[in-house]
């Protein structure tokens, strides 16, 4: 079976396709927030989006990732169940984390912020619980449900911010918006689930069994959003508002472009949960390397071609400024897709804590670069230190790959004769 006609490259595409329409989506969104309040707002509402994935992630406590894994290892007839257990620890942990979480933003932000910060409350309690769902249709390989209800929630959620942003210009009620498109997602993906056999089940884990059971799972989606991220917050707290805000276009054009390489790699992590030492996975995983990774670089130039016209087309006069930062995430697009395929051979092997080790490595990179770059260069220091960061994550992957499972193990672009199906 040739590459362009395998199931994987279809599942991949149609995720792929439903995902960068709703990261295309939120860039007009961004669009519309910056031509009506201007740069400070637009830093507000994408420091609210960052700190709201990362509430997000530490209130999943690694379930989300725990769930590609397991599930792919598992019969489908557990599949109930294993999502019952994980329905039982997003319901009991809701009320306790979103106390908490008001109670931090009430002490540690003031003005602007921190309403953008309450308002975004919502929309991250929801994307937990669709991210555990993503992960059920992923493993599964069926991806209409999800497809759907990610498109129909990024449509909904323009909508309303674009209503609602026309009267009241400000970064809160732009957060605000978000989670009324969350809100028919999950009812889309529930739906979905149903469909697909997986509710219904009784539980069997308590909510403290599963969490401790997914800690490394935890400390691994931590830790990959704290570094992909920090940047933000680093640049709210040494930079100016507006160099916040002019970052943001980056950040968001950057963010739908990975979610390519993202969705490949969460698809491929299912599979090879099932064999990971099988020959065909570890080709056909190869082959993607090889046309992603050229896809990628044409990207950047691209980026830096036009990227400076589009982003004052788009946004204003005053963005044009943020081309170099645009050219330098755009450069973390092929670098994640090696990095995550990568650790996926280290997952798949069941070496998830190594994995976790690689990523404290790169965090620990991600602040230590990022505040002297940040306070030299404001966000073009930023994107560099965001380069910087995939760079040494793909290489300590390749490394942790080459002492744990062999030279022969690390995925490398290469164009095998063989084409197997997969």
């Amino acid at each position: 079976m040739s590459l362009h006609r395998s199931p994987l490259v279809r599942s991949t595409l149609g995720l792929s396709f439903a995902r960068l329409l709703s990261g295309g989506l939120l860039v007009l969104a961004t669009v519309v927030l910056a031509r009506k309040a201007g740069a400070a707002e637009l830093g507000w509402f994408g420091l609210a989006l960052t700190i709201a994935v990362y509430a997000s992630v530490l209130a999943d406590c690694g379930i989300s990732q725990f769930l590609l894994p397991t599930l792919g290892r598992s019969p489908r007839t557990a599949w109930p169940s294993i999502w019952a257990d994980c329905v039982r620890f997003e319901v009991r942990t809701t009320v306790p984390f979103a106390l908490l979480y008001l109670a931090v933003v009430a002490l540690a932000a003031h003005g602007g912020a921190r309403l953008a910060l309450f308002a975004v409350l919502p929309w991250w309690l929801l994307i937990r619980v669709n991210g555990a769902a993503r992960s059920v249709f992923t493993v599964a390989e069926q991806v209409g449900a999800e497809a759907t209800a990610t498109i129909a929630e990024a449509v909904v959620s323009l909508i309303v911010l674009v209503v609602v942003v026309s009267f009241y210009g400000s970064a809160w009620a732009a957060a605000l918006c978000l989670s009324t498109g969350a809100t028919v997602g999950l009812v889309i993906r529930l739906n979905g689930l149903r469909r697909l056999g997986v509710s219904g089940g009784k539980a069997t884990t308590s909510a403290r069994a599963l969490a401790r059971t997914a800690v490394h799972f935890n400390g691994y989606t931590v830790l990959t959003t704290f570094y992909l991220r920090i940047d933000v917050v680093l640049l709210a707290l040494l930079a100016t508002p507006l160099a916040l805000g002019l970052y943001q276009p980056p950040v968001r054009f950057a963010t739908a472009l990975i979610i390519l390489p993202d969705a490949l790699a969460s698809l491929l992590l299912g599979r090879a949960s099932r064999r990971p030492h099988s020959a065909d996975v570890r080709i056909r995983q190869e082959q993607l390397l090889a046309l992603g990774l050229p896809i990628g670089c044409v990207l950047v130039l691209v980026a830096a071609l036009v990227g400076g016209p589009l982003l004052a087309w788009l946004y204003g006069p005053t963005f044009r400024q943020s081309w170099l930062a645009l050219t330098l995430l755009t450069a973390t697009v092929p670098l994640s897709m090696l990095a995550s395929m990568n650790g996926n051979v280290l997952t798949a092997r069941g070496l998830q804590r190594t994995r976790v080790t690689c990523l404290g490595l790169t965090s620990c990179l991600a602040v230590a670069a990022g505040i002297p770059a940040i306070w030299l260069w404001s966000y073009n220091g930023a994107a560099a230190v965001s380069v910087l960061n995939e760079v040494m994550l793909a290489a300590s992957y390749a490394a942790a790959v080459w002492l744990t499972a062999g030279r022969n193990a690390i995925l490398l672009p290469r164009r095998h004769r063989l084409r197997p199906a997969v």
